[in-house]
């Protein structure tokens, strides 16, 4: 083939021999229809590869936070006006089954305090329903409760059978175990040390040792003692109601 049909034979359009597909000239170039094919189809390739790179550090730098929605609506931040010390944190309460514990709860049976929180006996305030001053908060307030005195790390034992209901800590009466002796009657046992004997749930028999004497941040003008309440069908009653006079 001479030169000159060479040249005409490029200049011209022609087909190729593999793939019959018509050329097309463009700048002394020629292209195929499957190679146009082809870089149109890198070319979306790279397009698509761009925008999702553009969208990903988009979602980096902009990220949708969803915050977390709270389920707890149990605790209860407002005061109780019937507390044995007003104005402090009500906790929410943990409901103990006591039969599944062992103790069958029984309204039939009336309950009775076998036993006095600490030995001595010695009470330093009375329980009282009529505002009585209250040199620590320097105000007059209820004092629904007893107080026994006792010296620090003196152990402290239930009144009564039954189970552990709760232990919390408080902002006024300090570390307290709730002890539940019916479904009626329950205990309050304020002002322990952080560590106790006890476990939520644990069956106890009158007398069992349940903590130690510590503090109480809303009395702490009086010398150390432990802040012992009762309520009965949820309101608060006297203790001394419940005591039946032993040795022990």
């Amino acid at each position: 083939m001479d030169k000159q049909f060479f040249d005409e034979y490029f200049d011209s359009e022609s087909y190729d021999e593999q793939d019959d597909t018509p050329h097309t000239k463009k700048d002394g170039k020629t292209f195929t229809k499957g190679f146009l094919t082809a870089l149109a189809i890198c070319l979306v390739a790279i397009g698509a590869s761009v925008w999702t790179t553009v969208k990903n550090v988009h979602s980096y730098l902009y990220p949708d936070v969803e915050l977390p929605i709270s389920s707890d609506t149990d605790c209860d931040v407002n005061s109780d006006k019937s507390s044995a010390l007003p104005s402090y944190v009500v906790e929410s309460d943990v409901q103990v089954n006591a039969e599944v514990s062992g103790v069958k709860k029984s309204d039939d049976k009336k309950v009775v305090f076998t036993y006095t929180p600490v030995n001595g006996n010695k009470i330093i305030t009375e329980y009282s329903e009529d505002p009585i001053y209250n040199e620590t908060l320097g105000d007059y307030r209820a004092h629904p409760a007893i107080d026994y005195e006792a010296d620090i790390d003196d152990k402290v034992r239930t009144m009564a059978m039954g189970v552990v209901k709760k232990i919390y800590y408080d902002n006024m009466l300090g570390n307290v175990v709730v002890i539940e002796h019916s479904s009626s009657v329950e205990s309050y046992y304020c002002g322990l040390a952080k560590t106790t004997f006890v476990q939520q749930g644990e069956v106890l028999n009158a007398g069992d040792f349940i903590g130690t004497v510590y503090s109480i941040p809303g009395e702490t003008s009086l010398k150390p003692h432990i802040h012992v309440a009762v309520k009965e069908n949820g309101k608060w009653a006297d203790p001394d109601k419940f005591m039946k006079s032993s040795d022990n």
